[in-house]
Protein backbone atom coordinates (compact mmCIF):
# COMPACT_ATOMS: atom_id res chain seq x y z
CA UNK A 1 0.00 0.00 0.00
CA UNK A 2 1.33 3.26 -1.18
CA UNK A 3 2.28 6.21 1.87
CA UNK A 4 -0.03 8.79 1.83
CA UNK A 5 1.58 11.76 0.58
CA UNK A 6 -0.60 14.17 3.20
CA UNK A 7 -0.13 14.09 6.52
CA UNK A 8 -3.38 13.25 8.50
CA UNK A 9 -3.14 16.17 11.94
CA UNK A 10 -5.01 15.78 14.80
CA UNK A 11 -6.76 19.07 16.48
CA UNK A 12 -4.04 18.26 19.11
CA UNK A 13 -1.23 18.30 16.82
CA UNK A 14 -2.54 21.83 14.97
CA UNK A 15 -2.88 23.15 18.53
CA UNK A 16 0.65 21.86 19.35
CA UNK A 17 1.80 23.54 15.93
CA UNK A 18 0.69 26.74 16.87
CA UNK A 19 1.79 26.74 20.71
CA UNK A 20 5.04 26.20 18.66
CA UNK A 21 5.24 29.49 16.67
CA UNK A 22 5.49 30.86 20.52
CA UNK A 23 9.18 31.90 21.86
CA UNK A 24 10.09 31.23 25.32
CA UNK A 25 9.94 34.73 26.47
CA UNK A 26 6.56 34.82 25.14
CA UNK A 27 4.80 32.20 27.19
CA UNK A 28 6.75 33.42 29.68
CA UNK A 29 5.22 37.20 29.41
CA UNK A 30 1.47 34.93 28.95
CA UNK A 31 2.07 33.40 32.08
CA UNK A 32 2.94 36.62 33.93
CA UNK A 33 0.30 38.45 32.85
CA UNK A 34 -1.94 35.90 33.53
CA UNK A 35 -0.71 35.19 37.12
CA UNK A 36 -1.82 39.38 37.63
CA UNK A 37 -5.38 38.83 36.85
CA UNK A 38 -5.29 35.81 38.62
CA UNK A 39 -3.82 37.25 42.02
CA UNK A 40 -6.31 40.45 41.27
CA UNK A 41 -9.58 37.75 40.75
CA UNK A 42 -8.34 35.91 44.10
CA UNK A 43 -8.39 38.90 46.48
CA UNK A 44 -11.99 39.59 45.46
CA UNK A 45 -13.08 35.68 45.90
CA UNK A 46 -12.98 34.56 42.66
CA UNK A 47 -11.38 32.12 39.95
CA UNK A 48 -9.70 32.09 36.28
CA UNK A 49 -12.00 29.73 35.61
CA UNK A 50 -15.00 31.62 35.85
CA UNK A 51 -13.87 34.13 32.97
CA UNK A 52 -11.84 31.47 30.86
CA UNK A 53 -15.97 29.46 31.31
CA UNK A 54 -17.93 32.61 31.93
CA UNK A 55 -20.13 34.91 29.24
CA UNK A 56 -18.72 38.13 27.40
CA UNK A 57 -20.64 40.10 29.86
CA UNK A 58 -18.81 38.65 32.62
CA UNK A 59 -15.37 38.97 31.30
CA UNK A 60 -15.97 42.23 29.74
CA UNK A 61 -16.98 43.12 32.83
CA UNK A 62 -14.21 41.70 34.73
CA UNK A 63 -11.42 43.23 32.31
CA UNK A 64 -12.99 46.96 32.81
CA UNK A 65 -12.55 47.02 36.31
CA UNK A 66 -9.04 45.10 35.99
CA UNK A 67 -7.81 47.61 33.97
CA UNK A 68 -8.86 50.53 36.31
CA UNK A 69 -7.56 48.93 39.65
CA UNK A 70 -5.06 46.93 38.76
CA UNK A 71 -1.34 48.02 40.50
CA UNK A 72 2.24 46.40 41.06
CA UNK A 73 3.33 44.83 44.21
CA UNK A 74 4.43 48.03 45.75
CA UNK A 75 1.37 50.03 45.30
CA UNK A 76 1.84 51.90 42.31
CA UNK A 77 0.74 51.86 38.90
CA UNK A 78 1.44 50.39 35.58
CA UNK A 79 3.71 51.87 33.48
CA UNK A 80 2.39 52.84 29.70
CA UNK A 81 4.41 50.24 27.97
CA UNK A 82 3.70 47.40 31.12
CA UNK A 83 -0.26 48.37 30.65
CA UNK A 84 0.17 47.49 27.12
CA UNK A 85 2.28 44.28 27.18
CA UNK A 86 -0.23 43.19 29.55
CA UNK A 87 -3.33 43.41 27.79
CA UNK A 88 -1.79 41.61 24.46
CA UNK A 89 -0.32 38.70 26.90
CA UNK A 90 -4.80 38.32 28.14
CA UNK A 91 -5.98 38.59 24.68
CA UNK A 92 -3.44 35.94 23.32
CA UNK A 93 -4.99 34.27 26.39
CA UNK A 94 -8.46 34.00 25.73
CA UNK A 95 -7.89 33.42 22.20
CA UNK A 96 -6.74 30.57 23.03
CA UNK A 97 -8.71 29.54 25.35
CA UNK A 98 -11.86 31.12 24.10
CA UNK A 99 -11.15 31.54 20.72
CA UNK A 100 -12.23 35.75 21.24
CA UNK A 101 -10.27 38.75 20.64
CA UNK A 102 -10.82 41.14 23.88
CA UNK A 103 -8.87 43.75 22.38
CA UNK A 104 -10.70 43.89 18.67
CA UNK A 105 -13.86 42.27 18.92
CA UNK A 106 -16.78 44.85 19.32
CA UNK A 107 -18.34 42.93 22.05
CA UNK A 108 -15.06 43.66 24.27
CA UNK A 109 -15.86 47.57 23.66
CA UNK A 110 -16.77 48.98 27.34
CA UNK A 111 -13.10 46.86 28.62
CA UNK A 112 -11.81 48.63 25.40
CA UNK A 113 -12.86 52.39 26.31
CA UNK A 114 -11.78 51.93 30.21
CA UNK A 115 -8.24 50.69 29.02
CA UNK A 116 -7.58 53.57 26.93
CA UNK A 117 -9.14 56.03 29.16
CA UNK A 118 -6.55 54.49 31.86
CA UNK A 119 -3.66 54.47 29.43
CA UNK A 120 -4.41 58.51 28.59
CA UNK A 121 -4.99 59.80 32.15
CA UNK A 122 -4.08 57.04 34.92
CA UNK A 123 -0.58 54.70 33.97
CA UNK A 124 2.13 55.30 36.01
CA UNK A 125 5.43 57.63 34.90
CA UNK A 126 8.22 54.99 33.13
CA UNK A 127 11.19 55.74 35.21
CA UNK A 128 14.38 56.31 33.05
CA UNK A 129 17.45 54.38 34.50
CA UNK A 130 20.06 56.66 35.59
CA UNK A 131 23.73 56.21 33.68
CA UNK A 132 26.95 55.78 35.18
CA UNK A 133 28.95 59.11 35.96
CA UNK A 134 32.68 59.00 34.35
CA UNK A 135 33.68 58.43 38.06
CA UNK A 136 32.19 54.86 38.30
CA UNK A 137 33.16 54.24 35.23
CA UNK A 138 36.72 54.70 35.84
CA UNK A 139 36.58 52.97 39.25
CA UNK A 140 35.53 50.00 37.19
CA UNK A 141 38.32 49.81 34.61
CA UNK A 142 41.00 50.51 37.36
CA UNK A 143 39.42 48.20 39.59
CA UNK A 144 37.78 45.30 38.13
CA UNK A 145 38.10 45.06 34.49
CA UNK A 146 41.54 43.16 33.25
CA UNK A 147 42.73 40.78 30.27
CA UNK A 148 44.68 39.28 33.09
CA UNK A 149 42.61 36.88 34.44
CA UNK A 150 39.08 35.07 33.29
CA UNK A 151 36.49 36.91 35.79
CA UNK A 152 37.85 40.23 34.98
CA UNK A 153 38.07 39.65 31.30
CA UNK A 154 34.09 38.41 30.96
CA UNK A 155 33.32 41.05 33.38
CA UNK A 156 34.74 43.81 30.70
CA UNK A 157 33.42 41.61 28.17
CA UNK A 158 29.63 42.34 29.38
CA UNK A 159 30.20 45.80 30.29
CA UNK A 160 31.36 46.70 26.86
CA UNK A 161 28.27 44.60 25.09
CA UNK A 162 25.73 46.84 26.82
CA UNK A 163 27.76 49.84 26.17
CA UNK A 164 28.63 49.60 22.88
CA UNK A 165 25.29 48.03 21.82
CA UNK A 166 23.09 49.79 23.42
CA UNK A 167 21.11 46.13 24.61
CA UNK A 168 18.41 46.45 26.70
CA UNK A 169 19.04 44.52 30.56
CA UNK A 170 18.11 40.62 29.33
CA UNK A 171 17.50 41.24 25.68
CA UNK A 172 18.74 37.76 24.24
CA UNK A 173 21.44 38.04 26.35
CA UNK A 174 21.41 34.47 27.70
CA UNK A 175 20.96 33.41 24.36
CA UNK A 176 23.95 34.82 23.10
CA UNK A 177 26.19 32.49 21.15
CA UNK A 178 29.82 32.61 19.73
CA UNK A 179 28.51 32.52 16.24
CA UNK A 180 26.13 35.55 16.58
CA UNK A 181 29.59 37.73 16.75
CA UNK A 182 31.77 38.77 13.97
CA UNK A 183 35.55 40.70 13.82
CA UNK A 184 35.77 43.08 10.57
CA UNK A 185 37.58 45.58 9.41
CA UNK A 186 36.22 49.08 7.27
CA UNK A 187 37.99 50.93 4.51
CA UNK A 188 40.36 52.67 6.28
CA UNK A 189 41.81 49.64 7.96
CA UNK A 190 40.57 49.62 11.36
CA UNK A 191 39.12 46.67 12.99
CA UNK A 192 35.51 46.39 14.60
CA UNK A 193 32.96 43.75 16.12
CA UNK A 194 29.66 43.55 15.54
CA UNK A 195 26.57 41.10 16.72
CA UNK A 196 23.70 39.65 15.09
CA UNK A 197 20.48 40.50 16.73
CA UNK A 198 18.49 36.64 16.58
CA UNK A 199 15.44 37.04 18.36
CA UNK A 200 15.09 32.78 18.72
CA UNK A 201 11.94 31.37 18.76
CA UNK A 202 10.39 34.35 17.90
CA UNK A 203 8.77 35.05 14.30
CA UNK A 204 11.73 37.75 13.88
CA UNK A 205 14.88 37.68 12.16
CA UNK A 206 18.01 39.88 12.63
CA UNK A 207 17.18 43.50 13.51
CA UNK A 208 18.86 45.69 10.81
CA UNK A 209 17.60 48.95 12.71
CA UNK A 210 20.71 48.36 14.76
CA UNK A 211 24.14 49.47 13.05
CA UNK A 212 26.17 49.22 16.03
CA UNK A 213 29.85 48.56 16.04
CA UNK A 214 32.81 48.57 18.54
CA UNK A 215 35.91 49.64 17.31
CA UNK A 216 39.39 48.92 18.10
CA UNK A 217 41.63 51.09 19.99
CA UNK A 218 44.81 50.85 18.76
CA UNK A 219 47.77 51.05 21.34
CA UNK A 220 45.53 50.99 24.18
CA UNK A 221 46.09 48.14 26.21
CA UNK A 222 42.22 48.50 27.14
CA UNK A 223 40.94 47.75 23.46
CA UNK A 224 37.72 46.38 23.64
CA UNK A 225 38.41 44.63 20.22
CA UNK A 226 41.40 43.04 21.68
CA UNK A 227 40.12 42.02 24.97
CA UNK A 228 36.78 40.43 22.79
CA UNK A 229 39.58 38.40 20.90
CA UNK A 230 41.52 37.47 23.52
CA UNK A 231 37.91 36.54 25.53
CA UNK A 232 36.77 34.97 22.21
CA UNK A 233 40.35 32.25 22.16
CA UNK A 234 39.77 31.69 25.69
CA UNK A 235 36.45 30.29 25.57
CA UNK A 236 35.66 26.43 26.11
CA UNK A 237 35.25 25.18 22.35
CA UNK A 238 32.67 22.61 22.93
CA UNK A 239 30.78 24.99 24.10
CA UNK A 240 28.54 27.01 21.85
CA UNK A 241 27.07 29.38 24.52
CA UNK A 242 29.09 33.04 24.65
CA UNK A 243 28.92 33.54 28.42
CA UNK A 244 30.22 30.15 30.29
CA UNK A 245 31.49 29.87 33.66
CA UNK A 246 34.54 30.81 34.35
CA UNK A 247 37.10 28.40 35.88
CA UNK A 248 38.07 28.22 39.31
CA UNK A 249 40.94 27.37 39.07
CA UNK A 250 43.09 28.70 36.14
CA UNK A 251 46.95 29.24 34.85
CA UNK A 252 47.48 32.51 32.31
CA UNK A 253 49.02 30.03 29.51
CA UNK A 254 45.78 27.31 29.55
CA UNK A 255 44.30 27.56 26.30
CA UNK A 256 40.65 27.41 28.04
CA UNK A 257 39.79 30.04 30.81
CA UNK A 258 35.98 28.91 31.24
CA UNK A 259 34.20 25.82 31.47
CA UNK A 260 31.95 23.90 29.12
CA UNK A 261 28.65 25.32 31.35
CA UNK A 262 26.96 28.40 30.05
CA UNK A 263 26.34 31.26 32.93
CA UNK A 264 23.27 31.11 34.55
CA UNK A 265 20.45 33.15 33.98
CA UNK A 266 19.90 35.27 36.88
CA UNK A 267 23.85 35.85 37.42
CA UNK A 268 23.82 37.64 33.66
CA UNK A 269 20.17 39.32 34.55
CA UNK A 270 21.91 40.64 38.01
CA UNK A 271 25.34 41.59 36.35
CA UNK A 272 25.48 45.55 36.85
CA UNK A 273 23.81 45.39 40.59
CA UNK A 274 26.78 42.90 41.42
CA UNK A 275 28.98 44.77 40.08
CA UNK A 276 28.10 47.77 41.77
CA UNK A 277 28.27 46.06 45.28
CA UNK A 278 32.16 44.59 44.02
CA UNK A 279 33.30 48.16 43.02
CA UNK A 280 31.58 49.89 45.71
CA UNK A 281 30.42 52.39 42.78
CA UNK A 282 28.37 55.25 44.25
CA UNK A 283 24.88 53.46 43.97
CA UNK A 284 23.71 50.17 42.73
CA UNK A 285 22.79 49.97 39.12
CA UNK A 286 21.02 47.65 36.88
CA UNK A 287 22.01 46.71 33.51
CA UNK A 288 19.88 48.67 31.45
CA UNK A 289 21.95 51.56 33.48
CA UNK A 290 24.56 50.87 30.98
CA UNK A 291 22.57 51.14 27.96
CA UNK A 292 21.55 54.93 29.27
CA UNK A 293 24.98 55.86 29.60
CA UNK A 294 25.86 55.10 26.03
CA UNK A 295 22.61 56.58 24.55
CA UNK A 296 23.41 59.86 27.06
CA UNK A 297 27.12 59.97 26.07
CA UNK A 298 26.00 60.19 22.49
CA UNK A 299 23.31 62.63 22.98
CA UNK A 300 25.69 65.07 25.15
CA UNK A 301 28.28 64.83 22.96
CA UNK A 302 26.24 66.29 20.15
CA UNK A 303 25.48 63.55 17.96
CA UNK A 304 21.98 63.88 16.42
CA UNK A 305 19.06 61.65 17.57
CA UNK A 306 18.59 60.03 14.24
CA UNK A 307 22.36 58.49 14.00
CA UNK A 308 21.33 57.23 17.96
CA UNK A 309 18.43 55.30 17.15
CA UNK A 310 20.17 53.74 14.33
CA UNK A 311 22.47 52.27 17.05
CA UNK A 312 20.15 51.86 20.11
CA UNK A 313 17.52 50.31 18.09
CA UNK A 314 14.66 53.04 19.00
CA UNK A 315 12.05 53.18 16.81
CA UNK A 316 11.64 56.88 16.97
CA UNK A 317 13.44 59.98 17.75
CA UNK A 318 11.16 61.07 20.27
CA UNK A 319 12.51 57.86 22.45
CA UNK A 320 15.84 59.29 22.76
CA UNK A 321 14.19 62.30 23.91
CA UNK A 322 13.65 61.16 27.30
CA UNK A 323 17.08 60.45 28.15
CA UNK A 324 18.42 63.74 26.59
CA UNK A 325 15.97 65.34 29.19
CA UNK A 326 17.81 64.13 32.28
CA UNK A 327 21.48 65.54 33.71
CA UNK A 328 24.43 63.75 34.38
CA UNK A 329 26.17 64.83 37.66
CA UNK A 330 29.46 66.09 35.20
CA UNK A 331 26.55 68.72 32.89
CA UNK A 332 25.18 69.71 36.01
CA UNK A 333 28.51 71.02 37.61
CA UNK A 334 29.27 72.37 34.18
CA UNK A 335 26.00 74.33 33.56
CA UNK A 336 26.46 75.83 37.29
CA UNK A 337 30.38 76.61 36.57
CA UNK A 338 28.99 78.73 33.04
CA UNK A 339 26.07 80.66 35.75
CA UNK A 340 28.92 81.50 37.87
CA UNK A 341 31.23 82.66 35.58
CA UNK A 342 28.57 85.51 34.37
CA UNK A 343 28.86 86.85 38.23
CA UNK A 344 31.34 89.69 39.40
CA UNK A 345 34.54 87.80 40.37
CA UNK A 346 36.14 88.20 43.33
CA UNK A 347 40.44 87.26 43.38
CA UNK A 348 42.00 87.12 46.49
CA UNK A 349 45.33 86.11 47.54
CA UNK A 350 46.43 85.46 51.10
CA UNK A 351 49.59 84.93 53.05
CA UNK A 352 48.78 82.92 56.19
CA UNK A 353 50.46 83.86 59.97
CA UNK A 354 49.42 83.33 63.52
CA UNK A 355 49.71 86.86 64.52
CA UNK A 356 47.31 88.84 62.30
CA UNK A 357 44.92 89.15 59.05
CA UNK A 358 44.58 92.02 56.83
CA UNK A 359 41.86 92.69 54.04
CA UNK A 360 41.82 94.76 50.76
CA UNK A 361 38.60 95.53 49.06
CA UNK A 362 39.12 97.22 45.76
CA UNK A 363 36.10 98.11 43.25
CA UNK A 364 33.13 98.41 45.45
CA UNK A 365 30.83 101.54 45.62
CA UNK A 366 32.38 104.58 46.32
CA UNK A 367 31.01 107.83 48.06
CA UNK A 368 33.66 110.74 47.66
CA UNK A 369 35.03 110.19 51.16
CA UNK A 370 39.02 109.67 51.21
CA UNK A 371 38.51 107.73 54.31
CA UNK A 372 36.44 105.26 52.61
CA UNK A 373 38.39 101.46 53.02
CA UNK A 374 37.15 100.85 49.33
CA UNK A 375 37.25 102.00 45.65
CA UNK A 376 34.84 103.23 43.45
CA UNK A 377 32.38 101.66 41.79
CA UNK A 378 33.59 100.68 38.03
CA UNK A 379 30.48 99.98 36.86
CA UNK A 380 29.37 103.10 37.11
CA UNK A 381 31.72 105.01 34.10
CA UNK A 382 33.10 104.54 31.05
CA UNK A 383 35.83 103.57 29.73
CA UNK A 384 38.02 106.74 30.37
CA UNK A 385 36.48 107.56 33.12
CA UNK A 386 37.41 103.92 34.49
CA UNK A 387 41.30 105.32 33.61
CA UNK A 388 40.82 108.24 35.73
CA UNK A 389 39.65 106.91 38.23
CA UNK A 390 41.48 104.14 39.11
CA UNK A 391 44.90 106.30 38.32
CA UNK A 392 43.81 108.30 41.55
CA UNK A 393 43.07 105.24 43.64
CA UNK A 394 44.79 105.51 47.40
CA UNK A 395 45.45 102.27 49.31
CA UNK A 396 43.03 103.01 52.74
CA UNK A 397 44.82 102.10 56.03
CA UNK A 398 44.83 98.65 56.43
CA UNK A 399 43.18 97.19 60.21
CA UNK A 400 44.85 94.35 61.37
CA UNK A 401 42.15 91.69 63.00
CA UNK A 402 43.94 89.71 65.18
CA UNK A 403 43.04 85.81 65.52
CA UNK A 404 45.25 83.96 67.91
CA UNK A 405 47.30 86.39 69.71
CA UNK A 406 47.29 89.76 71.01
CA UNK A 407 50.91 90.89 70.04
CA UNK A 408 49.84 92.98 67.23
CA UNK A 409 46.40 94.71 67.41
CA UNK A 410 47.15 97.46 64.75
CA UNK A 411 49.56 98.23 61.72
CA UNK A 412 49.65 100.68 58.51
CA UNK A 413 50.82 100.71 55.17
CA UNK A 414 51.66 104.05 53.09
CA UNK A 415 49.23 105.10 51.36
CA UNK A 416 50.39 104.94 47.10
CA UNK A 417 48.63 105.65 44.07
CA UNK A 418 47.99 102.64 41.61
CA UNK A 419 48.63 103.60 38.17
CA UNK A 420 46.32 101.48 35.72
CA UNK A 421 49.49 99.91 34.12
CA UNK A 422 50.15 98.15 37.31
CA UNK A 423 46.64 97.18 38.49
CA UNK A 424 47.20 93.66 36.86
CA UNK A 425 50.38 92.82 39.10
CA UNK A 426 48.89 94.93 41.96
CA UNK A 427 49.14 91.36 43.96
CA UNK A 428 52.89 91.48 43.04
CA UNK A 429 53.51 94.79 44.34
CA UNK A 430 52.36 93.87 48.29
CA UNK A 431 55.18 92.49 50.97
CA UNK A 432 54.00 91.55 54.10
CA UNK A 433 55.09 89.44 57.25
CA UNK A 434 54.00 87.52 60.06
CA UNK A 435 50.40 88.43 59.02
CA UNK A 436 47.64 86.93 56.65
CA UNK A 437 46.52 89.30 53.89
CA UNK A 438 43.58 88.91 51.87
CA UNK A 439 42.86 91.18 48.71
CA UNK A 440 39.73 91.25 47.46
CA UNK A 441 38.91 92.56 43.88
CA UNK A 442 35.28 92.70 43.80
Amino acid sequence: MATPRFADLSEEDLQELLDSRSSANTKKLIKSSLAVLTTYLEERGRQISELEEGSIDQLNCVLRKFYAEVKKVDGERYAKKSMVTLRYDLQKHFLKVRNEDVINDERYATCTEMFKAVKRDGVGESKQKDPLPPEDISKLYDTVFTTENPQGLQKKTIFEYFYYFCNRGRENLRELQKEDFTVCVDSSGREYVTVRENHRGDDLHDDSSKQARMYDKPGDPMCPVASFKTYMKKLHQENPNFWQRPKRMFNPSDETWYDKMPVGKNTLYSFMSNLSDEANLSRRYTNHCIRATSITTLDHSGMEARHIKGVSGHKSENSIKTYSSKLSDQRKREMSDILCENLPRKIVKTETSTNCTTEVSLCTPYTGDPQQPHGPDLFEFDDNEVDEILSQIITHELNEVVSSTNTVTHSSVPQQRIPLSEMSALSSNFNFSNCQVTLNFR
